[in-house]
């Protein structure tokens, strides 16, 4: 999916049933695929939170419709287990400057993993898995290897210097 006109389309039929986008979601930027089960559940409030973002809605006010949504039933969490991944090493977030910065996490895979919490793991943010996002769309991350990093970071070496020479990104 790539996002003309302020809203995601399809950009290509693939020929495996993830379907990947270029997630805006809370004002950040990075690749990330979806198995069917997020496809259906987890992406549709990605695409809404970024077109909300998009729209100029503050922060607060997009989790708040966010929340209103699951409560709607509007969005649901997934209803078995499933698989999302994020393998670039093109991942860019709102840093705590306000500003779009290169984040250095590695490629990683999610499992869903909804209403899980780290205790419920024994999970903490920092070692190789751990807990995004608990509630309805939380997931088990499971961060790759450093090998795996660096031969993602060697295999995308120019597409990075093109992304930071044509965006002016670190």
């Amino acid at each position: 999916m790539v996002l003309e006109g302020g809203a995601y389309v399809k950009a290509k039929p693939g020929s495996n049933p993830f379907t990947c986008m270029v997630s805006r979601r809370g004002g950040n930027f990075y690749p990330v695929c979806f198995d069917e089960e997020g496809t259906r559940t987890i992406l549709p409030a990605y695409v809404d939170d970024a077109v909300m973002h998009l729209k100029g809605m503050p922060a607060g006010e997009v989790e708040k419709q966010l929340a209103k949504g699951f409560a709607d039933g509007k969005y649901q969490p997934p209803a078995r287990a499933g698989i999302a991944y994020m393998l670039s090493p093109l991942n860019y977030m709102i840093g705590s400057d306000g500003k779009l910065n290169r984040n250095s996490a590695p490629p990683h895979t999610m499992f869903y993993a909804p209403f899980v919490t780290d205790k419920d793991v024994a999970g903490m943010p920092g070692p190789t898995a751990f807990i995004d996002r608990p509630g309805p769309h939380g997931m088990f991350i499971v961060l790759a290897g450093q090998q795996e990093w660096e031969t993602y970071a060697a295999e995308a070496k120019d597409l990075i210097d093109e992304v930071t020479q044509k965006t002016g990104l670190k």
